[in-house]
Protein backbone atom coordinates (compact mmCIF):
# COMPACT_ATOMS: atom_id res chain seq x y z
CA UNK A 1 0.00 0.00 0.00
CA UNK A 2 2.77 2.37 0.94
CA UNK A 3 4.46 1.63 -2.48
CA UNK A 4 1.57 2.79 -4.43
CA UNK A 5 0.92 5.68 -2.84
CA UNK A 6 4.98 6.55 -2.81
CA UNK A 7 4.69 5.64 -6.81
CA UNK A 8 1.52 8.04 -7.01
CA UNK A 9 2.96 11.19 -5.47
CA UNK A 10 6.67 10.80 -7.44
CA UNK A 11 4.06 10.22 -11.15
CA UNK A 12 1.92 13.72 -9.87
CA UNK A 13 5.22 15.83 -9.06
CA UNK A 14 6.68 13.99 -12.26
CA UNK A 15 3.68 15.36 -14.23
CA UNK A 16 3.69 18.69 -12.39
CA UNK A 17 6.86 19.14 -13.26
CA UNK A 18 6.96 18.56 -16.96
CA UNK A 19 3.67 20.52 -17.13
CA UNK A 20 6.02 23.85 -15.67
CA UNK A 21 8.81 23.16 -18.29
CA UNK A 22 6.22 22.93 -21.19
CA UNK A 23 4.55 26.31 -19.86
CA UNK A 24 7.32 27.78 -18.94
CA UNK A 25 10.24 27.07 -21.02
CA UNK A 26 11.23 28.98 -23.86
CA UNK A 27 9.55 32.06 -22.62
CA UNK A 28 12.67 33.80 -22.59
CA UNK A 29 11.88 37.05 -24.94
CA UNK A 30 14.48 38.29 -27.28
CA UNK A 31 15.74 41.79 -28.45
CA UNK A 32 15.27 42.64 -31.72
CA UNK A 33 18.50 43.23 -33.74
CA UNK A 34 19.91 46.77 -34.58
CA UNK A 35 22.36 45.99 -37.28
CA UNK A 36 23.37 44.08 -40.22
CA UNK A 37 26.30 42.94 -38.55
CA UNK A 38 24.65 41.58 -35.58
CA UNK A 39 21.61 39.85 -37.96
CA UNK A 40 24.94 38.10 -39.78
CA UNK A 41 26.10 37.20 -36.24
CA UNK A 42 22.87 35.27 -34.98
CA UNK A 43 23.78 33.14 -37.80
CA UNK A 44 27.32 32.62 -37.33
CA UNK A 45 26.24 32.03 -33.28
CA UNK A 46 23.80 29.51 -34.51
CA UNK A 47 26.11 27.66 -36.86
CA UNK A 48 28.87 26.86 -34.22
CA UNK A 49 25.72 25.67 -31.73
CA UNK A 50 24.17 23.48 -34.22
CA UNK A 51 27.42 22.11 -35.84
CA UNK A 52 29.01 21.90 -31.49
CA UNK A 53 32.14 23.34 -32.77
CA UNK A 54 34.19 24.70 -29.64
CA UNK A 55 36.53 26.52 -32.02
CA UNK A 56 34.08 28.37 -34.02
CA UNK A 57 32.44 29.06 -30.41
CA UNK A 58 35.56 30.80 -29.76
CA UNK A 59 35.24 32.47 -32.94
CA UNK A 60 32.36 34.27 -31.78
CA UNK A 61 33.26 35.20 -28.84
CA UNK A 62 36.19 37.30 -30.66
CA UNK A 63 33.68 38.46 -32.59
CA UNK A 64 31.30 40.03 -29.99
CA UNK A 65 33.71 41.66 -28.26
CA UNK A 66 34.36 43.47 -31.75
CA UNK A 67 30.97 43.98 -32.33
CA UNK A 68 30.27 45.11 -28.73
CA UNK A 69 33.61 47.38 -29.37
CA UNK A 70 32.54 48.61 -32.49
CA UNK A 71 28.86 49.27 -30.88
CA UNK A 72 27.25 47.35 -33.51
CA UNK A 73 25.28 45.29 -30.91
CA UNK A 74 23.12 46.53 -28.29
CA UNK A 75 23.50 46.00 -24.74
CA UNK A 76 20.88 43.95 -24.36
CA UNK A 77 21.94 41.81 -28.16
CA UNK A 78 25.61 41.26 -26.55
CA UNK A 79 23.92 39.96 -22.87
CA UNK A 80 21.85 37.26 -24.97
CA UNK A 81 24.83 36.86 -27.29
CA UNK A 82 26.69 35.96 -24.47
CA UNK A 83 24.64 33.64 -22.68
CA UNK A 84 23.78 31.53 -25.76
CA UNK A 85 28.03 31.44 -26.16
CA UNK A 86 28.30 30.44 -22.63
CA UNK A 87 25.76 27.79 -22.74
CA UNK A 88 27.97 26.07 -25.81
CA UNK A 89 31.12 26.71 -23.97
CA UNK A 90 29.71 24.50 -20.76
CA UNK A 91 28.83 22.41 -23.42
CA UNK A 92 25.39 22.40 -23.11
CA UNK A 93 24.56 22.52 -26.93
CA UNK A 94 21.24 21.15 -27.37
CA UNK A 95 19.91 24.44 -24.92
CA UNK A 96 22.47 26.95 -26.81
CA UNK A 97 21.25 25.75 -30.18
CA UNK A 98 17.39 25.82 -29.08
CA UNK A 99 18.38 29.46 -28.08
CA UNK A 100 19.98 30.33 -30.91
CA UNK A 101 17.33 29.71 -33.00
CA UNK A 102 14.72 31.20 -31.13
CA UNK A 103 17.17 34.82 -31.13
CA UNK A 104 17.07 33.95 -35.35
CA UNK A 105 13.37 33.43 -34.89
CA UNK A 106 12.79 36.66 -33.36
CA UNK A 107 13.83 38.55 -36.22
CA UNK A 108 11.66 37.41 -38.94
CA UNK A 109 8.86 40.50 -38.99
Amino acid sequence: MMSSRVSFHATRACIVSALLLTFTGGCQSYPQVTSAESQEFIKQVYTACNTQNPERVATCVVRLKELTTNNLVSDTEAATFRQILELAESGDWSAAQQQALAFAQRQVR
